[in-house]
């Protein structure tokens, strides 16, 4: 006859398993539960992976062990399913094996358990071993239980107890297969986001560390947050804000890759720029030889497109624009040749905004496109299903231009608008692009001079003066 309490711990079971996120801790708890209602000393959980049990947790009271579980791996080999030992011919037989004495026992071989009692000085007694199997009646485990324990002594294992452990074991197989359930559907979507990121930092050279850079400053970060006690940071939420992090420049896909990769003030442009200087100096020297130009006014004009093409192409260079720069732009801007080759413009209407960029690389409109990467990775995102675990994905990754003070883009949202996660992953972003080494356009900035640009940010309400304040001590410990 079950006992009441023994119902009452797989009942506890059962419910757990409806609130429970991480399985593994489930089962952890469901072998010292098997363990209690058989009142043994010890007890081992495999789990079976291909064809081999590996060993996930095992306990031995009286050896005071206990080893194994969510957080360590046992360092034992796997049993193989085709060996002789016990745990082998439960999981390939899908029966339950209820041995009194594995000393005189005949049918079974006992050599792992008795070369394990000559190692240690424990004695092997009673033995109740009971396959985990799914509804379709898989085999996904074993749980083996040793020494059954009735007033101080060493007694079988009762036909009751193991009607009640079938039943536990019948729940921990459905457990294991949700767990095998849970980790395919993780390891796809894994892939999934390994798989677009791969595509993002083939389209770019430019940022291709960036996206494992950020994830890897969110993860340590957090470590570091719980670590010191200044957040309570839970492990499932660490996963999530560290996917956001792989995701933020998902939306980079869809920008064009002239825009994208463009390094250089004026890019694919130079070139016809540059042919088309040359077309105008050509026609000088024709107009100089058939005397439509003398001397003097060849020269001026040919020393002038001259100076001309070598300011452009000396600008093209450089990402910054002084006031004696913008002013001769001024100065060109509008001048043209009539040449036998047509009307040759020093600019069209595209190199002339290239040529007005005061700071980067890119025009305002270029810069509007790139700007456009997060709201492109908000609707990506919209298309994937991440459900419960995941459902702060989306947001963290498509907000992370996002400013305390409503600066940022798209949406200019604020302060109590912004989550934790968040602020987080903005100011890792910043600080890698900052330190960045791969960007043509720019060369990396030394680490106290991007923690000071950090803390002026946050001196302008732009981000989070708390998490940057730790940020700098996390940085200046791990130097």
């Amino acid at each position: 006859m079950i006992l009441n309490k023994d119902v009452e711990k797989i009942l506890d079971v059962i419910t757990e398993m409806s609130k429970e996120d991480n399985y593994y801790k489930l089962l952890e708890e469901i072998l010292e539960i098997g363990m209690q209602i058989s009142n043994c000393d010890g007890g081992t959980l495999y789990i079976l992976n291909e064809d081999k049990l590996e060993f996930f947790f095992m306990i031995t009271k009286s050896m005071n062990i206990k080893d194994g579980g969510v957080d360590k791996k046992i360092n034992l080999p796997p049993v193989d399913i085709n060996s002789p030992s016990v745990a082998a011919l439960c999981a390939k037989s899908k029966k339950v094996i209820n041995v009194s004495d594995v000393y005189s026992d005949k049918v079974y071989n006992w050599s792992g358990p008795m070369k394990y009692d000559a190692l240690t000085g424990y004695h092997t007694q009673s033995v109740l071993v009971l396959p985990l199997f799914d509804k379709e009646k898989n085999v996904l485990g074993v749980m083996q239980l040793i020494n059954a324990v009735l007033f101080k002594k060493v007694v079988p294992f009762s036909y009751d107890v193991e009607k009640t452990l079938y039943s536990l074991s019948s729940l921990s197989g459905v457990l294991l297969d949700n767990v095998n359930l849970y980790q395919n559907l993780k390891d796809l979507l894994d892939s999934f986001v390994k798989a677009m990121v791969k595509t993002i930092e083939s389209r770019t050279p430019y940022n291709a560390s960036h996206t494992a850079n950020v994830a890897k400053l969110c993860n340590d970060f957090v470590d570091y947050l719980n670590l010191k006690n200044y957040d309570e940071i839970k492990p499932s939420e660490k996963e999530e804000l560290v996917m956001a992090a792989m995701l933020h420049d998902i939306g980079k896909i869809i920008i064009k890759e002239d825009t994208l990769n463009k390094a250089t003030r004026f890019a694919s442009l130079l070139p016809l720029m540059n042919e088309r200087y040359d077309l105008i100096s050509l026609d000088l020297d024709n107009k100089y030889l058939n005397k439509l130009l003398n001397k003097e006014e060849y020269e001026k004009e040919l020393n002038y497109i001259n100076k001309i093409k070598e300011f452009v192409n000396r600008i093209e260079n450089i990402t910054f624009l002084n006031d004696d720069d913008l002013k001769f732009i001024e100065e060109i801007k509008n001048k043209e040749y009539n040449t036998k080759f047509g009307i040759k413009k020093i600019f069209e209407e595209k190199e002339l905004e290239c040529a007005y960029i005061k700071k980067g690389t890119l025009t305002a409109e270029e810069r509007k496109e790139i700007e456009m990467h997060v709201s492109y990775t908000k609707d990506i995102l919209n298309e994937i299903k991440f459900g419960k675990k995941y459902c702060h994905v989306k947001d963290i990754a498509s907000n992370h231009h996002e400013y305390l003070d409503g600066s940022g883009y798209p949406l200019h949202l604020k302060d109590k608008e912004l989550s934790k996660f968040v602020r987080i992953i903005t100011i890792m972003d910043i600080y890698d692009s900052l330190r960045s080494s791969d960007r043509p356009y720019k060369k990396p900035i030394p680490v106290d001079k991007s923690l000071s640009i950090l803390e002026e940010m946050s001196n302008e309400g732009k981000l989070d003066k708390d998490l940057v304040i730790k940020f700098k001590e996390y940085i200046n410990n791990s130097l």
